[in-house]
């Protein structure tokens, strides 16, 4: 019975056996032990965390007497999702790639596709990005040999989430489709019912509010009817957040209330933390500011109970509840941390994040500065106003308001200086003095709108410096910024005048080419390519070479926004890294095919 496929493991049918089992008198520690585990495996399938761990505390002692390999592969594999349930995504993990390396060679391709999907599910939560995708590419390889559409649909399923979680909406969305293509051609896989409310998430994510209230309709009455509990709680949560996107925020507590309740009666542990994030933006909208503070702490419990998830979102929350308050300073020093810590959780990721998640973080953090600065502007208008209550008719009291007058033109004069320094420093690196991702982005959308309906035509070179950690480790990281600055006036003394280079993040570096087509920008990026290979870092410090990966695209006329142009650069980079480094790779408008 181990060995049956998950649908067949998830039906009533295989309780009553594995039931009729355990009822059996006079069972043997092994017998006993192995019931348990199955029972565990129903129960966990099912969405009964709580229920499951009490099986499982059964069978281990017993496992343990018995000391026999095979029945403690066994428990390891459910225990494992149990864990992931529990929350303990860590030892989850651990154990998961252990027990792979232990059974890749005797299990069926079906469970060692199950067991590979879960390290890719959860190395995703954890944002191991570059650990998920091969080892979801992995789990789709073991599921199409071995032809099981159940595997099939939950792997693409997990692209989803991937995805969602690098905020690509329209990848994720694409991918959940696979997902509910692939179950509704199969009845039998009906009860994998959450495609459809993570499709609506998706849709949620992209602004289409209608199709995510469909869905998630549907998703909560197959939940009812199959008895799914933590679907019901997770469709309630869907459309609160709906709600909270739409203004609703009275309707979005209500149904938040409903996840609740219906997570606890599960014992679900996992995604608590996102359910109180969800209550905490719920009230800080309705402007019940006490009460989402109290759910963000309770956010931030949670979380680090899980692994510290997201903990730049629960901070930049924070943030804004401070800034509700009125207290920009601690808004401010808030946001700076969460901006660091989402530096340092996607440090190895920055291929794979989304632009709009990054520039949107950017913006945001110009906000928080700006209103610090129009608040410090309040203040100082305040301290003069105040001052010149205080003057008299006299000569000495005139005396006194001019002084005063002089004293604000100054101010005003020194705080408009320092506006337009700020503004300045916002949309310059403060390293290499070159555009920073802000400003280049706002220089790429004023290209944009000139190449559109095939006015014009501009491309675009993103590269990145290859195995850039290496220099920062070995000749540390002042020495890694003296490189960065090398590398930036190289790239400024090769490009024509027309031509704008940025730096968008820590080794990443932008080039906007006006009325440049790909094969003139190919051209480009192989010179920068061979100049950087080539380059003399000798006065620096012996030993340092360096190289990188370019991807070079044009914009198309079938391009229907801007995004599509710089995820197609994006993409192009990531597979010049991926091809090995050190290499230019662009798309050519003609065929349409990579170089």
């Amino acid at each position: 019975m181990s060995n049956l496929s998950v649908p067949e493991r998830k039906q009533e049918a295989f309780f009553l056996k594995i039931s009729n089992l355990l009822n059996k008198p006079d069972l043997d520690n092994h017998s006993e032990a192995l019931a348990n585990i199955l029972m565990a495996n129903y129960q966990i399938l099912n969405g009964e965390a709580i229920r499951a761990r009490e099986y499982m505390s059964v069978a281990e002692p017993l496992v343990k007497t018995v000391d026999q390999p095979m029945l403690q592969n066994q428990y390891d594999y459910v225990n494992i999702f149990v864990l992931r349930s529990e929350g303990d995504l860590v030892t989850a993990l651990e154990e998961s790639e252990r027990l792979y390396n232990e059974v890749k060679d005797k299990w069926g391709l079906n469970k060692l596709g199950d067991l590979v999907l879960e390290q890719a599910y959860i190395s995703a939560i954890l944002s191991r990005y570059q650990e998920s995708i091969p080892l979801l590419e992995l789990a789709l390889d073991y599921s199409l040999e071995a032809n099981d559409p159940y595997l099939i649909s939950e792997t693409y399923n997990v692209f989803g989430i991937l995805y969602s979680f690098l905020n690509d909406n329209q990848s994720a969305i694409m991918y959940f489709k696979k997902a509910v293509e692939v179950m509704e051609r199969h009845p039998a896989l009906v009860s994998n019912i959450y495609f459809y409310a993570n499709l609506a998430d998706s849709y949620r994510m992209n602004k289409e509010y209608e199709k995510s209230l469909e869905l998630i309709e549907k998703a909560r009455k197959l939940a009812i009817k199959e008895g799914d509990i933590p679907l019901r709680a997770f469709a309630h949560q869907v459309k609160a957040r709906v709600y909270t996107n739409t203004k609703e925020y009275e309707s979005a507590i209500e149904e938040l209330e409903l996840a609740k309740r219906l997570q606890e009666q599960v014992g679900e542990q996992l995604f608590g933390y996102e359910l109180q994030t969800d209550f905490a933006y719920a009230y800080l909208k309705l402007g019940q500011i006490d009460q989402a503070e109290k759910h963000l702490d309770e956010a931030i419990d949670s979380a680090a109970k899980v692994a510290a998830l997201d903990d730049f979102y629960l901070k930049r929350l924070r943030s804004e509840i401070s800034a509700a308050r009125d207290d920009f300073e601690d808004a401010y020093k808030l946001l700076q941390e969460s901006y660091e810590t989402y530096r340092k959780t996607f440090n190895d990721n920055l291929t794979y994040v989304s632009n709009l998640s990054r520039e949107q973080l950017d913006q945001e953090r110009l906000s928080f500065e700006n209103k610090l600065l129009e608040k410090e502007n309040q203040i100082n208008t305040k301290y003069v106003k105040k001052y010149k209550k205080y003057s008299v008719i006299l000569v000495v009291l005139i005396a006194l308001m001019l002084i005063l007058l002089v004293i604000s033109l100054w101010l005003l004069m020194k705080y408009r200086k320092a506006a337009r320094k700020n503004e300045e420093m916002a949309l310059t690196d403060n390293l290499t003095d070159l555009p920073n991702r802000r400003q280049m982005f706002r220089q790429l959308e004023q290209e944009h709108e000139k190449s559109e309906d095939g006015r014009s035509v501009y491309s675009l070179i993103i590269f990145d410096i290859d195995h850039f950690k290496t220099i920062n480790d070995r000749f540390g990281h002042r020495m890694g910024d003296k490189v960065i600055n090398r590398l930036a006036s190289i790239t400024r003394h090769t490009l024509r005048q027309k031509d704008t280079i940025g730096r968008i993040s820590g080794e990443e570096f932008l080039i906007i080419l006006p009325d440049t087509n790909v094969k003139e920008a190919k051209q480009i990026a192989e010179r920068l390519n061979h100049q950087f290979a080539n380059a003399d870092f000798s006065d620096l410090d012996d030993g340092i070479h360096l190289t990188a990966s370019f991807g070079v695209t044009e914009y198309m006329l079938e391009d229907e926004s801007l995004d599509m142009v710089i995820n197609r650069a994006d993409r192009l980079l990531y597979k010049a890294k991926s091809q090995g480094r050190n290499r230019v790779v662009s798309t050519f408008n003609d065929t349409q095919q990579e170089s």
